[in-house]
């Protein structure tokens, strides 16, 4: 691993020696090109997409990466109870009565948009155990702040929930007309929470269904010590990465810091063995308290989901539009989260105040860097004459608290435990410089990097901004998605980036 990484870091500085910037043959239609279905191999269409561009228009932006009046972000949560009780968990086709069996509660769907709206996010995916009655409650609809500027919306999901491991399956459409529907067709877990997965091959058939009805599947807390994930993606969408501190996760007490770390650790591992899986945040909240005590975590304030949103994707002019339709908004909504998340054009971030890491690829060598974002693949065809890349990465915004500068870490296909390098970023004047990157002159906060690549491997890069000093429950302010190279052949179906 040592040697691995001396000759990683040897390449970067040779490279940046040398002036490399990974320039090569132009591809006339590498920033134009598109996914023909809009989406992803799935083939989903999605009424009002138009998903025709001719390949003569240059897409790609002039701003830099991370321009938020050039692209369009959204703060989305995810994994979201509306009750804190278990037995509708682990009984979902006969639970008790309320509370104790109480699947949901329109209470805490308005609670969680009420939320959403002071905390600027947008969308909301609602989670509950092996239940969906959520969907069918007249709460369920997009909620407006008072003066109607803004409006928050629900997403339909809920928590398969196993005596193993556990899943957020998300679906934009209401494709089942009841929860007994939903038990029928294998989208809810029947045997309950405390009942263990016979055979590896449920996950992985439950996982392909809910992708054929045109929804995602993410895994959720994958190394919680209850609810153990096999070691494999199964073919899923996404994995949580981000999560605060379970009381089930550790019984010593030193869950505060161990949570995100064990699952940042399983997604690498996933990672390095050629499994292409979104790196996405989960508050697990379940509202109201009930009958675990500390599972009322914070919805906000330890990670949260900062989603890049393909513009072709339309969403309701006005506040007065989102509400006046909501079934097409949730629609909307929905349509565009379930694309980004199976991009992978996701960010998980401490709060909406927490900086934010941007990352980009320069391949035509015109000084842009939208040829590939965080989640997107660079195929071995356009790497044709290349052995290195040019990555530019740039933090957007400060962090208060202890400590006086950050920890920029930097993990690659090279090691399935071990970042490959990091170094440290002043909260006040940005990077120093260092041999791995060069600082841009213009942008203290901002780095260019050389990045050694072989069209025949199953390559990546991500990164993880930690805070110098740990907090109370996390020290973690922003991780990336990874930018992937090489030949992922099928892994990468639908991954082409948006310019």
């Amino acid at each position: 691993m040592i040697s691995r990484m001396r000759n990683w870091i040897f390449l970067v500085a040779f490279g940046l020696a040398c002036g490399g910037g990974g320039g090569g043959p132009e591809d006339a239609a590498g920033d134009t090109t598109r996914d023909t279905m809009g989406i992803d191999a799935r083939g989903i269409d999605v009424p009002g997409v138009d998903t025709n561009f001719d390949a003569n228009i240059e897409r790609e932006p002039t701003t830099d990466i991370g321009d938020e009046g050039q692209e369009v972000w959204v703060f989305m949560q995810s994994h979201l109870h509306t009750t804190g009780f278990h037995d509708c968990a682990n009984n979902p086709t006969s639970p008790a009565p309320p509370p104790d069996g109480q699947c949901y509660t329109a209470e805490g769907i308005l609670g969680f948009l009420q939320e959403a709206l002071i905390n600027g996010a947008s969308d909301m995916i609602i989670t509950d155990h092996n239940n969906i009655d959520a969907w069918f409650d007249p709460a369920f609809a997009p909620l407006a702040n008072i003066d109607r500027t803004a409006y928050a919306t629900p997403l339909r999901g809920t928590e398969w929930s196993s005596g193993d491991g556990h899943m957020t399956l998300m679906w934009p459409t209401e494709v089942v007309a009841s929860n007994a529907e939903a038990i029928a067709r294998r989208f809810i877990y029947a045997a309950g929470n405390q009942e263990p997965v016979i055979d590896q091959a449920d996950y992985a058939g439950v996982i392909a269904m809910v992708q054929e009805a045109g929804g995602i599947a993410i895994i959720n807390h994958p190394e919680l010590a209850i609810h153990v994930f096999p070691e494999d993606s199964l073919g899923a969408d996404g994995v949580e990465v981000g999560i605060p501190p379970n009381p089930l996760d550790d019984f010593s007490g030193g869950a505060g810091l161990q949570s995100s770390k064990e699952a940042r650790d399983w997604w690498q591992r996933r990672l390095v063995s050629g499994q292409r899986l979104a790196g996405t945040a989960g508050a697990d909240h379940h509202h109201g308290g009930g009958d675990i005590p500390g599972l009322e975590a914070p919805t906000f304030g330890i990670a949260v989901n900062y989603v890049r949103i393909d513009p072709v994707f339309p969403r309701p002019a006005s506040v007065t539009d989102a509400l006046s339709d909501p079934v097409g908004t949730i629609r909307a909504h929905g349509d565009a989260i379930v694309d980004a998340v199976r991009r992978g054009h996701i960010m998980v971030v401490e709060s909406d105040t927490a900086p934010r890491v941007f990352i980009g690829v320069d391949l035509d060598g015109d000084g842009r860097f939208h040829d590939a974002r965080a989640g997107d693949c660079i195929l071995p065809e356009r790497l044709v004459g290349l052995d290195q890349v040019r990555l530019r990465l740039r933090i957007v915004g400060s962090s208060p608290g202890s400590g006086d500068h950050f920890n920029l870490l930097a993990w690659t296909h090279q090691s399935d435990d071990t970042e490959t390098w990091r170094t440290e970023v002043d909260y006040t004047t940005g990077f120093d410089g260092g041999a791995e990157y060069e600082v841009d002159p213009e942008d203290p906060f901002a780095i260019f990097l050389d990045v050694p690549v072989d069209a025949s491997e199953r390559q990546f890069i991500r990164f993880v901004l930690e805070r110098d000093v740990f907090g109370p429950v996390n020290d973690t302010e922003a991780v990336t998605n990874p930018i992937y190279f090489g030949d992922w052949d099928k892994e990468c179906d639908g991954s082409a980036p948006l310019y």
